[in-house]
C-alpha cells in the first residue's frame, strides 16, 4: 500500500473552486445531509489565544464525515483582524486530510479559500431554499464588504442568481466603495448602491447577507 501525501497550494485550490461553484454547493449539501443522518463526528473546536493579542486566535477543528466521503481531517485556521490594515486577509488556514481506513494523512491543502468557499456555498444553498428554491432577488443587501462577502456574491452570481439591485454597507465606507468597484459585476444589476445605514439596507432588501466579524451586532 502506498502512502502518498499531496500538498495543494492556494492557487490550485482557488482555480478549482472558481471553476466548480455549483459542485461546491452540491458537496456542501451532501455533507449537511450526512451530518443530519448521524454520519459525522464533530468534536469541540480548540482555541489558541494570546494574552497580548486578545483579538487574535488560532483554532483547531477536527472532524470526520462518513457516508460517501469517509474522510477525517483537521482545519487549523488563524484569525488576525489587524492583517486587514496591513493589506492582506484576516484569516489564514491549512487543512490536513486523513484516510479513514489507515489514519494516514494523504493531503495538506491551503484552506482559507476552502473555508471561504464552504461558507459561501452554505449561504447560497440556504438562500436558494429560503427563497422558495428561486434564484431571483429584487434587492441583495450585503452588510460587511470584505473577503467572505466577495465569495458569497461570486457564488450567487456564478450559479445563476438574477439580482436586480445590490446595496452595500460597511462601517468603513471605503470598503463598500472598493467592493462596488472591484467585486460587483455592475453589468449584472440595475444598480449597485453604497448606503450609510445598516437598518436602511435591511428595510430595503429581500435577500440580506451578513458577513462581518463584529463583536457587537450591527442590527
Amino acid at each position: 500500500m502506498r502512502f502518498d501525501l499531496s500538498i495543494i497550494n492556494g492557487k490550485t485550490v482557488f482555480d478549482i473552486v472558481r471553476a466548480h461553484r455549483a459542485e461546491c454547493i452540491r458537496i456542501v449539501r451532501e455533507a449537511y445531509l450526512a451530518h443530519a443522518d448521524g454520519q459525522s463526528v464533530n468534536p469541540d473546536s480548540y482555541f489558541l489565544r494570546f494574552p497580548d493579542k486578545p483579538d487574535c486566535r488560532i483554532i483547531a477543528l477536527p472532524a470526520y464525515l462518513g457516508k460517501n466521503f469517509d474522510v477525517a481531517g483537521l482545519k487549523w485556521i488563524a484569525s488576525y483582524p489587524a492583517n486587514i490594515q496591513r493589506g492582506f486577509p484576516r484569516a489564514s488556514a491549512v487543512l490536513v486530510l486523513n484516510s479513514y481506513e489507515t489514519g494516514y494523512p494523504f493531503a495538506i491543502l491551503e484552506s482559507s479559500i476552502i473555508s471561504a468557499a464552504r461558507t459561501a456555498a452554505s449561504a447560497a444553498l440556504a438562500a436558494h431554499w429560503l427563497n422558495g428554491q428561486s434564484r431571483r432577488a429584487r434587492s441583495l443587501g450585503i452588510v460587511g464588504n470584505g473577503f467572505i462577502a466577495r465569495y458569497v456574491y461570486d457564488f450567487l452570481v456564478d450559479t445563476g442568481w438574477e439580482i436586480e439591485d445590490v446595496r452595500l454597507y460597511d462601517r468603513s465606507p471605503l470598503e463598500s466603495e472598493k467592493f462596488r468597484e472591484t467585486a460587483c459585476r455592475l453589468e449584472r444589476h440595475r444598480a449597485v448602491t453604497v448606503v450609510a445605514d445598516a437598518a436602511q439596507l435591511v428595510r430595503a432588501c429581500d435577500l440580506i447577507l451578513f458577513a462581518t466579524v463584529a463583536s457587537t451586532p450591527h442590527v
